[in-house]
């Protein structure tokens, strides 16, 4: 089974066949999720914000969502990433393979051994695996996608200062968003595959020529639901192929 998580803009998986709500019950609360069938692929959907866009980036509670996800049989896990573009050649509506993050949040709980000493490796948190597949479908299906990319995940739920963009930069930022993590780590913790394609809504604070009204933002990612979709339903494709 596969697991689909999604940020802003993307609460729903057309042509998911056989779809079914249901309420999974973690240690750290339930979760609402939907099950069917997608590209021939079992899968369960969760966008991150709720349905209806309530959750804010702070509140997400992800150790529930992982850990459900998980627990329901997930053998991999792809996520959407919806982020401002901090590297200059990134257009709006760009599809970024993340490869690389920088944690700046605060106050989340993110790990799940809070009660005993664990180190978990970090080299490649984003399964390579996964990437090459998402990558080989990009090429054969003609769809644009940066291959590589480091993710900055900022706190929230406010928006970055052009000083602090600045600063991203020169950490080696690509992409700036706030929820991708802990996402990734907790999926690290649970041995979960995961990979995830950054989706650049607009240019980072400071580096666009004028401000973009959320009307603006929503219309790229309305146009980017297309290639995004084509991308994540050839992978699921081949993983249902890879595991029948």
């Amino acid at each position: 089974m596969l697991g689909l998580i999604t940020g802003s803009g993307f609460y729903d998986l057309p042509g998911l066949v056989g779809a079914r709500e249901q309420e999974a019950s973690t240690p750290y609360g339930s979760v609402g999720l939907v099950s069917g069938t997608w590209m021939g692929c079992p899968v369960v959907f969760l966008p991150r914000h709720g349905a209806d866009h309530s959750v804010p980036p702070q509140r997400i509670p992800y150790r529930a969502n992982l850990w459900a996800l998980h627990d329901a049989g997930a053998r991999a896990v792809f996520a959407t990433a919806v982020s401002g573009g901090i590297n200059p050649a990134y257009r709006n509506g760009e599809l970024v393979l993340i490869d690389q993050f920088i944690n700046l949040t605060h106050g989340r709980e993110d790990t799940f051994f809070d009660d005993e000493v664990r180190h978990t490796d970090m080299t490649d948190p984003y399964d390579p695996d996964l990437r090459r597949l998402l990558a080989e479908v990009a090429g054969s299906a003609g769809v644009r996608l940066v291959d590589g990319g480091t993710y900055v995940c900022a706190n929230g739920p406010r928006f970055e200062t052009p000083a602090e963009i600045r600063m991203y930069a020169g950490f080696g930022g690509d992409l700036v968003g706030m929820t991708g993590y802990p996402e990734v780590a907790l999926a690290r913790e649970l041995d979960l595959p995961y990979a995830a394609v950054g989706v650049v809504s607009n240019p980072a604070a400071g580096l666009g020529s004028e401000d973009l009204s959320l009307e603006d933002i929503f219309a790229v990612l309305e146009d980017a639901v297309e290639p995004l979709l084509c991308l994540l339903g050839g992978a699921a494709e081949r993983l249902a192929q890879r595991w029948a």
